[in-house]
């Protein structure tokens, strides 16, 4: 009689209604067909209207979801004159082994940590938009026993479960924020991606528990906790702390609660490492956020784990949230800077295949050639090769032509940028020395590394062109290439390398 006064006080109005109805139908039934007819309609027609008044009534009792508006106005209705603590601060009050039968707790200020252990009666209380609303969390807090339970993605926010029992109970993505579990026994629960923020787990057992992204901070109390080994991943033996053995006495507390004092990004290429390192970077140049480090980068399967310090007086969510917006658009710059790099290269490979065959066509169309073969003579000016089937019996290098290209560079190299105009006077005069070194060098290549000279002549005039544009990278490309072919030289012509060596130096390079 208590239970359907209180839990469905809904269905009792529900079932009065439907027995008025019945009467009513009864009453118009004894009116048009006399006293008895009408009695035996009346009875039929308030047992079929009243049963499933019954039935909605047993089902809300069992807090069938489906039936939760007409539970909620129940309880709503039955409370009305209960004690109500609308607008009032229950927070650390004891209602341990409390009657709280037809209590209203809807609208209170702050209930953080109250205790219900063993209160009775509770489910009559009406607790819409608290934690007790659930019945699994409400259940939770009444006995504290949760052994091998789900309370995935469940909200205890502020709950008090000191002294729990919570073995291998699974708390996925729940929300534990403020919550009070000093002395609960966590062994092997499921703490994955578990709010903790300014949860307080003093003493608490976390033996075997798995911690995979759980989330603390410095307001999250780890002291004195019992605890041997967890997990850092889901049903990953691997990922066992400590690999072997045992944490020592505080070893775990130590350990965890120094990590609460840093932001963990999980990043999956290193070019998203990249962008997080410089977005970091560019935060810790802001007033305010200098205490910001990146403590190191941990391996995890297919993506790593970010560590970065915080200073305790930060806003750390703040610097989260802004923090993930400067990576993104780090990878956008990032990005737009791999392409721009790509279509530089290829752009330089391009010219270059171009200037070489202008400079093959240009000495084809320069050279003087005496060629004698079986079939007769072919006498030009200058330059004479002697061939007889496939043999080369003699060749000499144009050294003219490169000593003219360099001699002529030096002198047409105008102003190079950052240059004073007194020690551009003197970086010029530096440069035509050098190169006419340079070509003076090259006349004793032979024949066979005509064409690593050639390059030579062609790279230096590039690095030339780039120094002339101030395009520094190119300039460092180019001078590289540069300096290897100068040292495949160096046989014959040993000053090659320094000559190109100091010239790059004067050229910025």
């Amino acid at each position: 009689a208590g239970a359907g006064a209180g839990a469905v006080a809904g269905a009792g109005a529900v079932a009065g209604a439907v027995a008025g109805a019945g009467a009513v139908v009864g009453a118009v039934a004894v009116a048009g067909a006399g006293a008895g007819a009408g009695a035996v309609v009346g009875a039929v027609a308030g047992v079929i209207f009243f049963l499933p008044a019954l039935y909605m009534a047993w089902r809300m009792r069992r807090e069938d979801l489906r039936f939760a508006g007409l539970r909620s106005f129940g309880l709503w209705l039955g409370t009305l004159g209960g004690t109500d603590f609308r607008g009032a601060d229950i927070s650390g009050v004891c209602f341990r082994r409390a009657n709280l039968k037809h209590v209203r707790l809807v609208d209170v200020k702050a209930m953080q940590r109250a205790d219900f252990q063993d209160a009775g009666n509770l489910r009559f209380a009406y607790a819409q938009g608290t934690l007790l609303e659930t019945p699994q969390a409400r259940q939770l807090l009444i006995n504290g026993k949760g052994s091998g339970k789900s309370y995935a993605g469940l909200n205890l926010a502020g709950a008090f479960l000191a002294e729990a029992g919570l073995p291998r109970a699974d708390f996925r993505e729940a929300n534990l924020n403020d919550a009070d579990l000093t002395g609960a026994d966590l062994s092997g629960a499921r703490l994955i991606r578990t709010q903790l923020i300014g949860a307080d787990l003093t003493g608490a057992h976390l033996t075997g528990a798995c911690i995979e992204g759980w989330n603390i901070d410095k307001s999250t109390v780890l002291q004195a906790i019992h605890c041997e080994h967890v997990f850092l991943g889901a049903d990953d033996p691997q990922s066992r702390q400590p690999p072997s053995g045992q944490f020592a006495d505080g070893e775990f507390s130590r350990l965890f609660q120094e990590v609460a004092e840093t932001m963990d990004f999980i990043v999956r290429s290193r070019q998203e490492l990249n962008a997080l390192l410089r977005a970091v970077q560019k935060l810790r140049g802001e007033e305010g956020n200098e205490g910001l480090e990146v403590q190191g980068v941990a391996r995890k399967g297919d993506a790593a784990v970010v560590h970065v310090a915080t200073p305790p007086d930060m806003d750390r969510e703040r610097i989260h949230a802004q923090a993930l917006r400067e990576k993104d658009l780090e990878m956008k710059l990032l990005a737009a800077e791999s392409k721009a790099r790509e279509a530089e290269a290829k752009y330089l490979m391009e010219k270059e295949h171009k200037d070489d065959l202008k400079d093959l066509f240009d000495r084809n169309l320069q050279k003087d050639v005496h060629i004698i073969a079986q079939g007769g003579n072919a006498v030009t000016n200058h330059h004479t090769q002697t061939i007889t089937g496939s043999t080369i019996i003699g060749s000499t290098l144009n050294q003219g032509d490169i000593h003219g290209r360099l001699t002529n560079l030096a002198r047409n190299i105008g102003p190079l940028p950052g240059a004073e105009d007194a020690a551009e006077a003197e970086t010029k005069a530096n440069l035509e020395n050098l190169l006419a070194q340079l070509a003076e060098s090259l006349k004793e290549v032979p024949a066979g590394q005509t064409e690593n000279a050639g390059n030579v002549a062609d790279l230096m005039e590039n690095a030339v062109e780039y120094a002339r544009a101030g395009k520094k990278s190119l300039l460092k490309d180019t001078g590289e290439n540069l300096k290897k072919y100068a040292e495949a030289l160096s046989t014959h012509a040993p000053s090659a390398l320094q000559c190109t060596t100091e010239i790059l130096k004067l050229l910025g390079g």
